[in-house]
């Protein structure tokens, strides 16, 4: 727990008990608290940083003693990135910051604060077989600063060349030649909305820009992350994830077919969702042309409607309320029906993921296919795979629900 504010300590002890794991649980708290001095911030870094390695620890020697294993949470990872600022200033006051910072300012990727974040991440492991055959997993939670910044007018009916972005990384100039290619205008609404710096910075965007460096070097080391957006959550999506934004990296590869995350049964029914998604909401999207009125009217096409309606009808697959547990095989169930469009009569009722009706609907479904093929949802859940006459049949179980 590196988080200094009492609330959020008590917010956590108190799920943990609800939830009957504290017998399972070693928190490792942080002793500051919020209310701290300018001075005292650097503390409260450092300390963050020593409680996240000290359940590192604690973690694996549970994975190598009990060949067991553990989840290890880090609540703020906010702090290990104030902490690196924190001694980067110090070597910008005595080295000017185009010797230590410039790479980060130019949207380029820091191999030094990869390696600083490498020494948490490395943690993460699954164990040889001579060393107990454990495994930690590492969560690392971080919440991405958005400095408020009113743009005028003036400022957002600048229009930027592409000769302005030639100081910024390669891969930024590959997305700006996307974006004119697709008559897309490099204003800096369009830049903020798809996370590209825009040139001749201010103060705002600088912060906002190594905020998002620092988000992107994690990902890129890591395996995977989860995206969880509070517009989605104020609009009732539970959980609030922006699947099109959150990946596995686990098993990329042909020589890493046996390192897959995903269990076979859920990666057999789920092949096209990042696709829907991310043609949905291109769709949705006023950047994806050249004026969100052209955008719009495309979305009013029967191939547009189609993607958007294959979205929803994911979205309502995945809800699920907090705390509520659902087992493989209803997520395989419930992921199924909407690939194969047997929700889509019940979005057209206004069904939608959150509504009383959707949670009706996907409720007297899983039921009805547990009554008809209870071996079969059974099976997956013990095997965490799917045949393909069990496919067949799990189909017909479903396709005789009335919805």
């Amino acid at each position: 727990m590196t988080s200094g504010d009492d609330a959020v300590r008590s917010s956590v002890l108190r799920g943990v008990k609800e939830a009957g794991i504290q017998d399972d649980v070693v928190m490792v708290v942080s002793t500051c608290n919020k209310d701290l001095d300018a001075g005292e911030e650097t503390m409260e870094a450092a300390e963050a940083v020593a409680a996240a390695a000290a359940a590192c620890t604690l973690g694996e020697h549970h994975a190598l003693t009990t060949g067991g294993d553990s989840v290890v949470i880090i609540d703020d990872i906010n702090l290990h990135k104030s902490l690196w600022d924190i001694t980067t200033k110090e070597l910008v006051d005595v080295y000017r910051a185009d010797a230590v910072v410039e790479a980060d300012l130019q949207g380029g990727s820091s191999s030094e604060m990869r390696g600083f974040f490498s020494g948490l991440i490395q943690h993460a492991a699954r164990f040889k077989v001579k060393k107990g055959s454990g495994s930690v997993t590492l969560l690392l939670l971080s919440t991405l600063l958005n400095p408020k910044e009113e743009v005028n007018d003036e400022e957002d009916n600048c229009i930027f060349e592409v000769t302005d972005f030639d100081s910024m990384s390669k891969n930024i100039k590959v997305r700006i030649a996307m974006l004119v290619k697709a008559n897309v205008p490099l204003t800096p609404t369009h830049l903020r909305k798809i996370q590209i710096p825009v040139p001749r910075p201010s103060a705002a965007e600088d912060i906002k820009r190594l905020a998002l460096q620092h988000v992107d070097d994690l990902i890129s080391m890591s395996d995977g992350q989860v995206w969880l957006d509070e517009t989605l959550a104020k609009q009732g999506r539970s959980p609030p994830l922006d699947p099109s934004r959150s990946i596995t990296r686990v098993g990329v590869g042909a020589d890493t077919l046996t390192c897959r995350a995903d269990a076979p049964a859920l990666r057999s029914v789920v092949g096209s969702l990042r696709f829907e998604f991310q043609q949905a909401m291109d769709v949705l999207d006023p950047t994806a042309s050249s004026s969100s009125s052209s955008s719009m009217s495309a979305a009013s096409t029967a191939g547009d409607t189609k993607q958007v309606r294959r979205r929803d009808a994911f979205l309502l697959a995945m809800h699920q309320e907090p705390s509520k547990v659902q087992r493989l095989s209803q997520e395989c169930t419930a992921l199924f029906a909407a690939s194969r469009g047997y929700l889509d009569g019940v979005l057209k009722k206004g069904g939608m993921a959150g509504t009383a009706e959707g949670k009706m609907a996907m409720e007297g479904m899983l039921n009805h296919v547990e009554n008809e093929v209870g071996e079969i949802m059974r099976s997956i859940d013990e095997t965490l795979d799917l045949s393909l006459d069990d496919r067949s049949v799990l189909e017909e179980a479903i396709a005789s629900y009335s919805f």
